[in-house]
């Protein structure tokens, strides 16, 4: 990590903190990184010998469908109050100038090792207080653990005040440029500690935070809440108390993801809101209003429950549910590569004036033409990720009348998108036939797949045939009360009605 400093195009260069431009270089991969540890798992590790947990297609396409949210939201809408408030806070409040040279490496080793020690209070704060676990929730959400659930991350970072602990801090010491790099570099580092496939490392963790200590920190067992919240150093746990091994003689257990209660969704928006509605709708009976934001979000004095085959709460088995058919599943995953590609092309092409210019010809207001590009490409992939997840949780509510409303969604969808290329086409200056020629291919590959999927229907192929996988839920008609938490951050828990949580996954659990 430029132990001899920060080359000079580093340190001139002004770096997002989302890391928008270097996770952008970083796309290919991770794409390659996931393709492999895949390839490994599935085709060289003979079945006995594979991770207790393997990944799965919907959840991974969950995962995925996060990280895209996060990376659009950062360059098309983020609201950019972050950069301006660390550049106020440095311009007049620091303490020193010795440490605005990034080309120094006692500067550059000193800011990687305060970002990693404010990253851990910040980390360790988002598992205890309810306005920070708004948007971390959404990492813990997969009940998987592979590379696809380090890309898992919140679209709404900034309606929470994570930035102001984990960064804002630094702003007495370094320049932005410097701080935003390295919080990228933070970030970057723990993409590959997020795999099952890398076995514990003594050595290394004695400094270091690996795979198999990260493994533990998403872990919802009892022992497992509450550990290692360390980024590239793990010294922060085992200096604060909350350094926990992967293996322990006394305690052989198998290790479960995600959070408590689950989320039991594949839809990437409602992982980015349903904490927010929990703390505002639900929270607010067991806490006062003003307390919420600042307190844990379960109710006072509560006990989490060991993860048990029996457990309403934490169940041992997985929200597991299928596409009900073949076509259905080929369709979604389909369409979900059409997005992963559009996304992946725009933003590797880090131009947008060039964007503009290509799509609407030189004659166009550019700044109107940015605004058009962000509102459409979001849009667009809100509603795509919004429908695929739909698709991939048929198998829970496969009515008839739910697939006849996806199919109008996505004929709509494709439509809009066909609208644009034909705007596109006949704007001055533009290239007509590249736009329609792509709106032509467009339409007959997507018309001919929704018209199978409508035949099928027609023929009651799979019709109101619900496959639902491994799901085992709380009884929540019965009103009982049950032990609660949402995930550990080693706060207090206490009793509440079971029904207090059915809004998780919008629906009862069943």
């Amino acid at each position: 990590m430029f132990p001899l400093g920060v080359p000079d195009q580093i340190s001139d260069a002004s770096v997002d903190l989302l890391g928008v431009a270097y996770l952008s270089i970083s796309i290919p991969f991770f794409v390659a990184c996931i393709l492999i540890e895949n390839f490994i798992i599935f085709f060289i590790l003979p079945e006995p010998n594979r991770p207790p947990h393997t990944a799965r297609f919907a959840d991974s396409i969950c995962s995925v469908g996060l990280g895209i949210l996060q990376v659009l939201a950062a360059r098309l809408l983020f609201l950019q109050w972050m950069e301006p408030l660390y550049t106020l806070v440095y311009d007049h409040l620091r303490v020193t100038d010795s440490l605005s040279d990034s080309t120094k490496p006692f500067t550059w080793w000193a800011c990687l090792i305060i970002a990693d020690f404010l990253y851990y209070w910040f980390h360790r704060l988002s598992h205890e207080i309810s306005w920070m676990w708004t948007t971390h929730a959404v990492h813990h959400s997969s009940e998987e653990y592979n590379l696809t659930t380090a890309l898992r991350q919140p679209a709404l970072d900034f309606l929470a005040p994570s930035f102001i602990i984990s960064s804002v801090l630094a702003a007495i010491l370094f320049p932005w440029p410097l701080f935003s790099a390295h919080a990228t570099f933070n970030l970057l580092y723990q993409f590959w500690i997020h795999t099952q496939l890398i076995p514990p490392l003594p050595l290394v963790e004695t400094v270091f935070n690996t795979p198999s200590l990260h493994r533990i920190h998403h872990g919802r067992n009892i022992r497992a809440l509450g550990k290692n919240y360390g980024a590239i150093l793990i010294v922060w746990d085992r200096m604060f108390g909350t350094y926990e091994p992967e293996i322990r003689e006394e305690d052989d257990t198998k290790l479960y993801y995600g959070i408590i209660p689950q989320l039991r969704s594949y839809d990437p928006i409602f992982a980015n809101v349903h904490h927010f509605y929990h703390m505002v709708m639900i929270q607010t009976k067991w806490q006062k209003w003003w307390e919420v934001p600042f307190r844990h979000w379960t109710p006072n004095n509560a006990k989490c429950p060991e993860v048990s085959k029996d457990s309403k709460m934490n169940p041992a088995s997985k929200f597991d549910p299928q596409p009900p058919t073949l076509r259905w599943k080929i369709y979604a995953y389909v369409q979900f590569a059409l997005l992963l590609f559009s996304v992946g092309v725009y933003l590797l092409f880090d131009d947008d004036e060039a964007i503009c210019k290509f799509l609407f010809g030189p004659g166009l207001d550019v700044a109107w033409g940015k605004a058009f590009v962000a509102i459409f490409i979001v849009s667009l992939a809100l509603w795509a990720l919004s429908d695929v997840s739909a698709i991939c949780t048929l198998g829970v509510k496969g009515t008839t009348s739910t697939r006849r409303s996806l199919l109008r969604s996505e004929c709509a969808r494709h439509t809009v998108i066909v609208l644009s290329f034909v705007i596109c086409a006949i704007l001055p200056d533009s290239e007509p036939r590249l736009f329609f020629t792509i709106a032509s291919l467009y339409t007959l590959f997507n018309l001919s797949s929704l018209l199978m999927l409508r035949n099928e229907l027609d023929e009651g192929g799979g019709a109101d045939r619900a496959i639902v996988t491994n799901i085992v839920f709380a009884d929540a008609e019965s009103g009982a009360s049950a032990p609660l938490i949402a995930d550990g951050g080693g706060g207090g828990m206490g009793e509440a009605k079971v029904s207090d949580w059915t809004w998780y996954g919008g629906k009862k659990y069943q």
